[in-house]
């Protein structure tokens, strides 16, 4: 089957569908797709509406996170057996990749004058399309404990690697409220 841009621009209403269907709402809000719109086709063109969640609860390896991002700002609890910390806003750290959105709190850091270790939580959150009228559904991701070595003002030379990591399964549910 071809498709054929001219037949679109001959046709006000498919004009009007595609400028629709190709306006995008960005970040974690609804988003309209564009699904099909194949000229000279019995089917009309539709445009599909789906949401974005916008809290997640994730559980793994003695690890509980609550991630939620309400009137743009993003609210995280962190979770283990001898830690229970919040973080918000500027605290957290979020990088679109290609393989989707990693999420980054400092967990510690050592005394700038002596050194130490720093220590990051970071988990992937995968893109999600929720259907209008589904408010939830499963995902599994990976969290990713890193600790990075620092020699503080005393300018200590560190040898060898900076980093290491630890990382495990993540289950949960993602939610659009």
């Amino acid at each position: 089957m071809k498709f054929n841009l001219e037949d679109i621009s001959k046709s006000p209403k498919r004009r009007q569908i595609l400028k629709t269907a190709l306006t995008f709402v960005t970040g974690l809000t609804t988003t309209s797709l564009l699904s099909f719109l194949i000229p000279n086709s019995p089917k009309k063109a539709q445009a599909i509406v789906v949401q974005r969640p916008n809290e997640f609860e994730l559980k793994g390896q003695g690890t509980y996170i609550k991630y939620s991002i309400l009137n743009q700002v993003p609210q995280l609890d962190y979770k283990t057996e001898n830690t229970v910390t919040h973080f918000s806003g500027d605290q957290i750290g979020t990088l679109t990749t290609d393989i989707g959105t990693l999420v980054t709190v400092i967990l510690s850091k050592p005394n700038s004058e002596l050194g130490g270790n720093i220590v990051r939580f970071s988990f992937l959150l995968p893109t999600i399309n929720l259907p209008i009228g589904n408010i939830e559904t499963s995902i599994q991701t990976q969290g990713i404990l890193t600790t990075e070595k620092t020699s503080g003002l005393i300018r200590r030379p560190i040898f060898g690697q900076f980093q290491s990591y630890e990382t495990f399964t993540l289950n949960g549910t993602a939610r659009y409220r």
